[in-house]
Parts: structure tokens; C-alpha cells; sequence
């Protein structure tokens, strides 16, 4: 596993483990990660909008499908509250870790993690650092790591547009978009719409991926 510096997070207030299963397994594995982080962790099967402050939220993969663990990981991701997102029990070179591209993701734990090393991977995620296998990471600079395509440089955006890309890059949801622009959600969906065929994506995190290497958006 490697740690890095990820984006500054703000103080942690408590652990929510996302599982399908309720089991005393489960249950065990909340009370021991609270014992040893200090903080409280509670086991949960879906998320909730409707919490305040940052929380560490643990993804367990187990027995969830990719589009069910899409659509969880999605949530978390549009959520306009401070998060910290890992993944929990995920299978080595699968579709769990095509997660790892959306960018509340900041950590990941295989089913062979140990005991020693998840509890290390949490500290690490709680002062802010990324906590990824180093054959992930080798493949993930293997994979975005290119020179910008002039060909981007030539698609004719609006200001608008351009400022909308801008909001997405550093991790805007739609609600903090029209908060920025002073404009209503319906109007940024109807911009990303047309910002989405423009440059030839099908969602948020490609729309993300896009625009990550153009400094001058």
C-alpha cells in the first residue's frame, strides 16, 4: 500500500461502513474500527443525504454489484458536505477498482488486507492522505499521464461553458455550480448537456477527466 497527500480534508466526525450485510461479522468490524480510530462507526446499508459535517465513508464491496456500488459511489460523489470516501473488501483486478476514477475515492482495501494495514490505511485517510495498493497507482499514472491533446484547444466553448468546466474540475456539484453562477440547477444541467457533446463525453467524471491537463480552461 502507498500513502500520499491528498486535498485537504476537514476534521473527521465519525465512520460510516456502507454494507449490504448486517451480520455480526459486520458489526465487529465497526466496533474495532471505532475502538482504534476514536471516533464512532456506524454500519449503514444506503446513504443518507441528509447528514452534516465530514465523515470517513468505508464502501464495502462485498456482495454489491458494479452498477450498485456505481450508483452508492455516485451519491457520495455529488454530495455538497466535506467526505472522505474508501473502498472496503475489493477484489484485486476487477471493476472495483475502475472506482478508484471518481474522485471522492481516496482509498482502497482488498479483501486480503490485513488487520495491521487497513488500520494504518484509515489513520493515513484521516490526516488527509490517499491509501492505494502501489500496483494501482503505478496503473493509474500509466493511464492518465499525457501530453495535452491540441485538439481540445480547438473545440469553441462559451464562457460559460468554459467557467462550468472550470467548477467540475475542482470537484463542483451541480448545486455548487448554480450557487457560483447565480443561475438554477436546470439551467447548469442544460449547460452540461451541451458541454457533455461539444467535447464528446457522457458524463461528470469524463467531462472531468477532459479537462484535467488544460491549465489555461
Amino acid at each position: 500500500m502507498t500513502a500520499s497527500p491528498a486535498p485537504t480534508s476537514p476534521t473527521v466526525q465519525g465512520i460510516i461502513l456502507f454494507s449490504i450485510s448486517s451480520s455480526l461479522q459486520t458489526g465487529l468490524l465497526a466496533q474495532l474500527i471505532g475502538d482504534k480510530t476514536g471516533l464512532k462507526c456506524q454500519v449503514s446499508t444506503q446513504f443518507s443525504p441528509d447528514l452534516e459535517g465530514a465523515y470517513l465513508y468505508l464502501v464495502d464491496c462485498q456482495g454489491r454489484t458494479l452498477d450498485d456500488l456505481q450508483a452508492l459511489v455516485a451519491e457520495i460523489q455529488e454530495h455538497n458536505q466535506p467526505y472522505i470516501a474508501a473502498l472496503l473488501n475489493a477484489t484485486s483486478e476487477s471493476e472495483h477498482e475502475q472506482l478508484l476514477d471518481w474522485p471522492c475515492i481516496s482509498g482502497l482495501f482488498s479483501t486480503d488486507t490485513d488487520q495491521e494495514n487497513l488500520l494504518r490505511g484509515l489513520e493515513a485517510l484521516l490526516k488527509g492522505e490517499y491509501w492505494v495498493p502501489r500496483r494501482l497507482l503505478h496503473l493509474h499514472f500509466e493511464k492518465n499521464r499525457r501530453a495535452p491533446s491540441s485538439k481540445r484547444l480547438d473545440i469553441k466553448l462559451t464562457k460559460r461553458e468554459r467557467q462550468i468546466l472550470k467548477l467540475i474540475k475542482d470537484g463542483a456539484t451541480n448545486f455548487d455550480i448554480a450557487e457560483a453562477l447565480e443561475v438554477s440547477e436546470h439551467t447548469v444541467k442544460s449547460h452540461l448537456y451541451n458541454v457533455y457533446k461539444k467535447i464528446g463525453v457522457r458524463n461528470r467524471l469524463e467531462a472531468s477527466n477532459w479537462v484535467r491537463d488544460l491549465e489555461d480552461i
